[in-house]
């Protein structure tokens, strides 16, 4: 009996033992973990991988990053970048910095041309200005139409000038003289040319440096004239042999040329009437109003006394 009882004191010890060390250790596993404050900072971060080449605008957005992951320099703000390419690839998830980012201009400056032309195709530079570039809208690898129009003017054919050619006092009946109008009023026919025409870059090939935003302000600061960025007085475009030719004759013509952008997927080829001054008057209606001996006095000109 004693033996049983002595038995049965152990079997208690060691089954309050067991529950002891299983409470000890839940205790220890379920015990709230010391928070650690890691200083974080606003950046700029890639969240989609970025091909080389590809514009960077869109697929970044500005995240908190630890301190101790931010590299020198990184961005940290979307502004600038915009507008840029990767200059190489940008893995998903990447600080971004300066040197991950190429404009346009230093992309095409870089590139030799030859290599971005296709085969069976040449590379023509055309000029441009505010209105015929869509208000400098057209970029590299933007699609756009040629629009022309052209002046045309009644010419002798035998001595090939423009008519009339005697001067302005002709001879007349009887060795009378009469007064007659030496200059030709062009008439005007617009049409869409040339189509669908790949842009490999705007602005001179061999890039010349624009002053950078920071050289501005300084410039400002210090009491400086600002520094003005040039407007791109070229561009240069893809087409067939043929076509650069059409593209050459008409502008040694003095042809008026603009450039339409395309929307980025549309390849189809329009077929277009020839636009003149008669194809307007008869589609939209509009009729010759006849002569009046009246007109309207145009209260906003400056008085001549004549009024």
């Amino acid at each position: 009996m004693r033996r049983g009882r002595i038995l049965i004191l152990l079997g208690l010890i060691l089954a309050l033992g067991t529950a002891a060390a299983v409470f000890i250790l839940l205790q220890s596993t379920t015990a709230p973990t010391e928070t650690i404050n890691v200083e974080r900072e606003e950046v700029v971060v890639a969240v989609q991988p970025i091909a080389e080449d590809e514009p960077v605008e869109g697929r970044l957005e500005l995240r908190e990053v630890p301190v101790e992951s931010i590299p020198q320099g990184a961005l940290r703000s979307l502004d600038r970048a915009s507008g840029m390419l990767a200059a190489g690839p940008i893995p998903q998830g990447t600080v971004v910095h300066p040197d991950l980012l190429i404009t346009p201009e230093q992309r095409m400056a870089e590139a030799q041309l030859g290599n971005l032309v296709e085969p069976g195709f040449v590379a023509v530079a055309l000029p441009i200005n505010e209105l015929s570039s869509v208000s400098y809208g057209v970029q590299a690898n933007d699609r756009v139409d040629v629009l022309m129009t052209f002046y045309f003017l009644d010419i002798d054919p035998d001595l090939q000038m423009d008519e009339p050619i005697c001067p302005p006092l002709c001879p007349g009946a009887e060795g009378q003289t009469s007064a007659i109008v030496t200059e030709q009023h062009s008439r005007l026919a617009a049409q869409l040319t040339l189509q669908d025409l790949r842009v490999l870059g705007v602005g001179r090939w061999r890039y010349m440096p624009q002053p950078t935003e920071e050289e501005r302000e300084r410039a400002e600061a210090e009491g400086e004239e600002p520094i003005a960025s040039q407007p791109p007085q070229y561009i240069t475009v893809m087409l067939t042999p043929q076509d650069a030719l059409v593209l050459k004759l008409a502008r040694e013509q003095g042809a008026s040329i603009d450039l339409a952008v395309r929307a980025a997927d549309d390849a189809q080829q329009f077929t277009t009437q020839q636009v003149t001054l008669d194809y307007i008057m008869a589609r939209f209606g509009v009729s010759v109003p006849p002569k009046q001996p009246y007109r309207i006095r145009d209260i906003n000109a400056p008085a001549t006394g004549t009024e």
